[in-house]
């Protein structure tokens, strides 16, 4: 891969992929686009949104699920320096109303199917928009029938006033010139809960996004242009799936299929169709996908490279899951990495070349990962503290907040303070051992939630857990929620094997003071553990007194 210069986005990967021919550059319900096609249409698309007044700096929606048009819209905005603000296409109307005020967003670019909920808003501030279809990506055989369908259950967008098709827009203007050399510009503006926990609007430029490409391509990899496949099962507005899934995957070559809604039989399908090398997903994602009948087959053999992030994933999920693929010939590997979309998402990860067991890997190439105390000094081998990544993949900061987000040192060198907890290894491998603001102290004593979740899963029939600070008269306790592979016969000695176990293999103050089966761990929209909704509210003085009086009632 090319170093990545000053270069946008949109030029990092035309002059990548410059060099390979005419190959597949994507596959869409079944029909192949090639890399002339992809690239008109995004020249067109970037032509309409300058006639219709977009200028460099300004901000556009993308609310669309994962597909060629969303590849074409970030493109296209990229071209001619406009910011893409990438939002949850299932966000609710006013939500996404108050979004696209708050980054001063100049229109919105949204799916046919989608469409009915948001068309009241839209016509009542007359938003700016761009409608897209199934149908704008099919063969010539099946376009009748895709087109049937939408008119009959996408009507409701045709009542959105302000709006031209997809198709219209493409159509409208020849291709013209954009913005060059501009890779330190925003680029796109993601929605996440920040290193605090607080909801941030975080801003990533060209030039973070390309040298995330470009140390992904340092990883050991084979990929013949065209031929091999990326399947794209994360969103956009998730780092990880704009960075790595979609942009890496875009400036390598591979034949990028997008898939719009996840569903776990589907992609095994997908894998069986294609020849699928190359997939970036969450733990959930892999699990499902394994649970299903039709993932083993011949068509792992051709797995080559696939990392989980954004969520815990077991050794021995790693284990099962690995040792599947080499049954039938696979040399490929499932690896755990680490990151966040402060740093453009992935930031270490395991790989061919250095991988240990347990850790999340090594930094990319050229970044810098240290573990720090409080005052931000650097912590020895094998000690844990807080998790501090530096380098070019860094964000620019949050939006409306210039100040926080990114720490100067004395040296100037910019860092990104993770919130997470971990140590590094004597071999400089990380190990990441949970989030700060997941800590649970008993007794004074530092209590690290992802230690007893690693250690109780595949006991006793547990498929998941998640261990949690709760409360006991105002005393902080660990609970521990549990879904199990099957339902017990007989839910309390159920709870006590748990116990049993965790009192023989966990130290006094991580053991469980509650138990708690659920049939499911509840999860957010990103297919990662909700653990934000388990955990017990922090007491207060009135709680206090409500329990004391409780206990008291309870005795008499």
């Amino acid at each position: 891969m090319i170093p990545t210069e000053s270069y946008n986005c949109y030029e990092y990967f035309k002059n990548n992929t410059a060099a390979f021919g005419d190959y597949d550059a994507a596959i869409h319900f079944g029909h192949r686009i090639k890399r002339s096609a992809l690239l008109s249409d995004i020249d067109r698309l970037a032509a309409y949104f300058k006639s219709a007044g977009l200028r460099r700096g300004d901000v556009y929606t993308v609310f669309l699920p994962t597909c060629v048009q969303s590849f074409v819209a970030f493109y296209a905005l990229n071209k001619i320096g406009v910011i893409a603000n990438i939002v949850h296409p299932l966000t609710p109307p006013e939500l996404l109303k108050e979004t696209m005020d708050a980054v001063g967003s100049k229109g919105v670019m949204l799916m046919d199917l989608l469409a009915k909920p948001y068309v009241d808003m839209l016509n009542f501030h007359n938003v700016p928009c761009v409608v897209c279809s199934n149908s704008d990506y099919v063969s010539p055989a099946a376009h009748p029938a895709f087109r049937g369908y939408e008119l009959f259950a996408a009507h409701a967008s045709s009542g959105i006033k302000n709006a031209l098709s997809y198709r219209a827009a493409i159509h409208r203007c020849p291709p013209s010139d954009g913005v060059h050399n501009n890779g330190s510009d925003i680029a796109v503006y993601l929605h996440g809960g920040g290193t605090t926990g607080k909801s941030k609007t975080i801003k990533l430029s060209s030039k973070a996004l390309n040298e995330l490409a470009y140390k992904t391509g340092k990883v050991e990899h084979h990929n013949t242009p065209g031929v091999e496949c990326s399947m794209i099962v994360l969103p956009l507005f998730h780092a990880f799936g704009l960075g790595v899934s979609m942009h890496f995957s875009m400036c390598e070559g591979f034949c990028c299929i997008p898939v719009a809604r996840f569903k776990p039989r589907k992609a095994n399908e997908l894998m069986r169709e294609y020849k699928v090398s190359f997939i970036v997903g969450v733990p959930n994602m892999y699990k499902k996908m394994f649970e299903q009948k039709n993932f083993e087959g011949k068509h792992l053999r051709n797995l080559e490279l696939l990392f989980s992030g954004g969520d815990i994933v077991t050794e021995q999920f790693l284990d099962m899951f690995n040792s599947t693929i080499a049954k039938w010939g696979g040399k490929g590997r499932l690896f755990r990495g680490y990151g966040l979309t402060e740093v453009s998402s992935v930031c270490c990860a395991n790989t061919y070349a250095d991988f240990k067991r347990n850790s999340v890997g090594k930094p990319f190439y050229d970044m810098r990962v240290e573990i720090w105390d409080k005052d931000k000094k650097r912590l020895p081998a094998n000690t844990v503290g807080e998790i501090a990544v530096s380098g070019s993949t860094l964000m620019e900061g949050y939006l409306n907040e210039p100040t926080s987000g990114v720490y100067t040192d004395d040296s100037g060198v910019r860092w990104v303070l993770t919130g997470d907890l971990g140590y590094i290894d004597e071999d400089g491998f990380l190990f990441f051992t949970g989030r700060k603001k997941r800590l649970i102290i008993i007794s004074g004593y530092n209590v690290y939630p992802s230690d007893i979740e690693e250690k109780v899963i595949g006991v006793a029939g547990i498929t998941e857990a998640c261990a949690v600070q709760g409360y006991i008269e105002a005393k902080p306790i660990v609970k521990l929620y549990v879904a199990l592979d099957s339902e017990p016969e007989n839910k309390k000695k159920k709870i006590e094997e748990i116990n049993e176990f965790c009192s023989e293999n966990l130290p006094r103050f991580s053991r469980p003071t509650k138990i708690i089966i659920l049939d499911a761990l509840p999860r957010t929209r990103m297919g990662k553990v909700d653990f934000m909704k388990l955990c017990d509210p922090a007491p207060t003085e009135k709680r206090r007194e409500r329990e004391k009086a409780e206990k008291q009632e309870a005795k008499q």
